[in-house]
């Protein structure tokens, strides 16, 4: 008996045959461990993760052992679904969980692989507890990666056959909300025909959910989209996916994006409606699909998946845990993943050093980015230049009377929309590898979430493209950043327009112009008159607000000595 090893998940019907037949026969079958998954896996991530598939066949030639690994150029072999899959694991039988593992690891030696990370490794499966027989002449340590919830569902059904459930009469009430009155019904669809048109809105909703809870989704990432997409397709035709629906009306205010697999249920990317949160259709959602669950005779679990998400627990009357094992050839490496760990998990402990630890991580990844990206001399000028303001600085802000707005950028097929979460998801899925843009809508997320002053902006073409952004507020009370101060405004009721951004893929094509007009045009149809400003330095700035026809208003000057400064406006010639 012997392992082929392979660099991709090759499209073979007969190998697909094979390997799901054996993840039935595992100690625990899961929809992570199918030929399916892992394909799914390397059509949307095969370039970066560079798939590793050891396959263990017996005498007679029949498949006995799958292993799917990632084994990138530049990081540890890891499994190839670790970021995808609840649960990670070597696809075999339980009586040759210990002869298989073994030949895994001497397999990775012999390739020379010297640092594995396992995570999701799911603690009761027979490979884990073979790690300490079959994993010579590597370091190993292991800890909890994470406890996922589930519900037995034979614990909670009663005599009439009606499952139990916690928040019931939450759910009614929720569901008479926003019903109206009439029954809400959930939907469930396991083809792909229905995905094509479904999968979009329940992207949109994703980020735009995250986005009001001031994260990025991970569907933000096209290879993420590209992997639900891929594997709806190949897992429809088993029946194994179950995308449900719950629908209000002709809206559909909360999604899961799951499946149905060897009796279990699976909830295992939802979101909702933001403008729905106040019912909690998430909650109503997961009762509705723990009901019909509990209906089905095939079904004896639902699996809540990872996170530590409270709603959770209300449900879960079980649990399984995973491990997150890391193996070096190295005992200096293990001493300082040993080292790490616990270092995380004391910071954890005080919040405020919790915070502290992650400025100082943003600030290394920021450095080290920057000297990579502008080598060593530019990145020696540019902490010098932070140091030196540190203690002194002149600064001087142009301020320009918003008047000679001129809405004819229209014409050229450009038009406003207003910033709202849908709008921040649209930019998000439009700019997901754009770090600064992507830093500034979770900004403007913060302004929506606490309903601050102001109004924003988004430039847009007929294509949907979102070409540039910039807020609205009022001038009164404003804090100046530039200057480290207020200033007195202009006129009673005056608007600054500030906060403008173009994402990178824009940049250069003279979109900061067109937008500040089209804006102004709205606000003086309001009767509002406004301002624009910008640091004398930024020379982009000042000619894109200089070209559009805004005329300079006054200057201020900020002159700062270590803690002292002076501040001094002066109109303009």
């Amino acid at each position: 008996m012997s392992i082929l090893a392979l660099r991709e998940i090759p499209d073979d019907s007969e190998l697909r045959r094979e390997w799901d037949a054996l993840a039935f026969e595992t100690h625990s079958p899961q929809v992570f461990y199918t030929y399916e998954w892992a394909r799914a896996v390397h059509l949307a991530y095969g370039e970066s993760l560079c798939p590793l598939l050891l396959l263990w066949r017996d005498d007679d030639g029949r498949l006995a052992g799958v292993a799917a690994l990632a084994a990138p150029k530049d990081g540890p072999v890891s499994f190839l679904c670790a970021t995808t899959g609840d649960y990670c694991d070597f696809v075999v039988r339980a009586k040759d969980a210990a002869i298989f593992t073994a030949q895994v690891f001497e397999k990775l030696r012999q390739m020379g692989y010297r640092d594995i990370v396992l995570t999701n490794f799911p603690e009761d499966s027979p490979c884990y507890a073979n790690l300490d027989s079959t994993t010579r002449g590597f370091h190993r340590y292991a800890r909890t990666a994470y406890w996922c919830a589930q519900l037995q569902l034979a614990k909670i059904v009663e005599d009439s056959g009606k499952p139990a459930l916690p928040r019931q009469k939450m759910v009614r009430r929720s569901l008479r909300a926003m019903g109206g009155g009439a029954a809400l019904p959930t939907i469930s669809e396991a083809t792909w025909e229905k995905m094509d048109t479904l999968l979009p809105e329940f992207f949109r909703a994703h980020v735009a959910r995250f986005a009001f809870t001031g994260r990025i989704s991970n569907l933000a990432r096209p290879e993420r989209r590209e992997f639900l997409l891929e594997l709806a397709k190949l897992l429809g035709p088993s029946g194994w996916l179950c995308v449900t629906r719950l629908n209000a009306g002709a809206r559909t205010v909360a999604w899961n994006y799951g499946f149905k697999f060897c009796g279990t249920t699976f909830w295992y990317q939802p979101t909702f409606a933001n403008d729905f949160e106040k019912y909690s259709p998430g909650v109503v959602l997961l009762s509705k699909l723990i009901e019909e669950a509990a209906q089905d005779s095939s079904m004896e679990t639902v699996d809540l998946g990872l996170g530590a998400e409270g709603y959770k627990d209300a449900f879960a009357n079980a649990s399984r845990r995973t491990m997150y094992v890391t193996l070096h050839g190295s005992r200096f490496k293990q001493w300082r993943e040993m080292a790490r760990y616990r270092l995380v998990a004391m910071l954890k402990t005080n919040p405020s050093m919790e915070k502290f630890a992650g400025r100082i991580r943003k600030a290394f990844r920021s450095s080290r980015e920057r000297f990579r990206s502008q080598g060593a001399k530019e990145t020696i000028q540019w902490a010098g230049s932070r140091l030196r303001r540190l203690l002194w600085a002149h600064d001087e802000v142009f301020f320009y009377e918003m008047t000679n707005a001129n809405p004819g950028a229209k014409s050229g097929g450009l038009f406003l929309k207003a910033i709202d979460f849908d709008t921040l998801a649209d930019a998000a899925l439009q700019n997901a590898n754009d770090e600064g843009t992507m830093a500034y809508l979770l900004r403007c997320a913060e302004r929506l979430r606490t309903n601050a002053e102001g109004r924003g902006y988004a430039l847009s073409n007929a294509a949907g493209e979102l070409l540039h952004f910039t807020w609205a507020g009022p001038f009164e009370n404003f804090y100046w950043s530039e200057l480290n101060s207020q200033l007195p405004t202009p006129v009673p009721g005056a608007l600054v327009l500030f906060d403008s951004w173009t994402p990178v893929s824009q940049r250069g094509r003279g979109y900061y112009g067109p937008t500040l007009g089209l804006v102004v045009a709205k606000l003086r149809e309001e009767g509002k008159r406004s301002w624009g400003f910008s640091a004398s330095t930024n020379t982009s700035s000042v000619r894109g607000l200089e070209k559009a026809g805004f005329r300079r208003d006054f200057s201020v000057f900020r002159r700062r000595f270590l803690w002292r400064q002076k501040v001094v406006q002066k109109n303009a010639a």
